[in-house]
């Protein structure tokens, strides 16, 4: 009930690499070959965004919205999970860490920002947020935007059911967790969007993440809006909440 992998059609990478000048990124973990994108200011960006979407979704259903949309000083490694794209395997946190670990590193040399963790950035939707925050925690990186995030996993569990079933839950990915050890760390700027209408992760979880974290997180609750639909009916407020992590 978690992941919903896709892989990309013949073709789509080659477009891409034609269309953004952008690199690939091919590394190799336990769960064997896997691919990421790299696109943007690659030439000492101000900063490098890690960048994940949701469980429906791949790294490159993001490269157009970002290359109309978001700040072009910037740099972005559009991340797929294993399993996802054209990445080998099958997810699960330990093996979405590994990945992580692997090609992070990877981007911030191949865009002249290595052993600059200060100029990293995170962005990701839906289960993607909690990836990226996965990342911030690995990274230690303190500023970024979440879209649409859960609590936890344990928490959406009883949010589906209706039943207290969390502990079942094997897949362990907590937003809330992964804030407090940011907060922990020091001074830092976690913008969350979240439709008021959103029918997948209730606004309240995003609201719940902030009012617990309010020295470090900021709302905003899009009214109308739905799990899917924020990047185009309301492209503007996720172009200001990048703009005011990446100061």
């Amino acid at each position: 009930m978690i992941y919903f992998p896709r892989s990309y059609p013949a073709g789509t990478t080659e477009r891409w690499s034609s269309e953004t000048k952008g690199r690939l990124l091919d590394y190799h973990t336990s769960q064997g070959r896997q691919r990421a994108f790299l696109q943007g200011s690659l030439n000492d960006p101000h900063h490098l965004w890690i960048v994940c979407g949701g469980n429906g979704t791949v790294a490159l259903d993001w490269s157009d919205w970002l290359r109309e949309h978001a700040p072009r000083e910037d740099a972005y490694l559009l991340f797929d999970m294993p399993g996802y794209g054209d990445c080998g395997g099958k997810p699960n946190p330990s093996r979405i860490r590994e990945s992580l670990q692997a090609v992070v590193p990877k981007a911030m040399a191949e865009v002249s920002l290595a052993n600059q963790p200060e100029r990293l950035r995170f962005f990701g939707h839906s289960l993607g947020a909690a990836v990226v925050m996965m990342a911030a925690g690995e990274f230690g990186i303190q500023r970024g935007v979440i879209l649409s995030p859960f609590t936890s996993t344990m928490d959406m569990a009883r949010e589906i059911t209706g039943l207290p079933v969390g502990f079942l839950v094997w897949h362990r990915f907590d937003n809330m967790a992964r804030l407090d050890d940011l907060e922990r760390r020091g001074p830092g700027m976690v913008v969350i969007v979240h439709g008021a209408d959103d029918e997948v992760i209730p606004a309240a979880m995003g609201r719940e993440l902030a009012d617990a974290h309010p020295d470090t997180c900021q709302f905003i609750e899009v009214p109308g809006a739905r799990h899917n639909t924020i990047p185009e009916s309301d492209p503007e407020v996720i172009v200001k909440a990048l703009e005011a992590a990446g100061r």
